[in-house]
């Protein structure tokens, strides 16, 4: 079976990284222009980065339903606020502020 460019590039990329030599230097030594080396080094990093974005899970909880769909939930740092309708908008207000720091 034929080696793909790719499949090439990666075997020189691992060689130029165990040789512990400048860029400049081992391009030299291999013949190699220094810009194909930086290319390839440059598309090796953003195809481990792909790889490693598309992998990332996280969990998420979701809520019951509640039975008041009325209901709106506002969290302050670790304080959870229900308001209905016909709040105070002042008293929100105040508790707001008085559960916000002050810098």
């Amino acid at each position: 079976m034929e080696e793909t460019l790719q499949q090439l590039w990666a075997k020189r990329i691992v060689s130029y990284q165990e040789s512990g030599q400048t860029m400049k230097v081992w391009c030299a030594e291999q013949k190699l222009p220094i810009h194909q080396l930086k290319y390839w080094l440059y598309k090796a990093q953003q195809q481990q980065i792909t790889a490693s974005a598309a992998t990332m899970f996280r969990r998420v909880a979701v809520p019951a339903p509640t039975t008041e769909p009325d209901r709106l939930w506002i969290q302050v740092g670790s304080a959870r606020i229900g308001v209905s309708p016909g709040f105070e908008p002042q008293l929100l207000r105040d508790v707001v502020a008085a559960l916000i720091p002050e810098c």
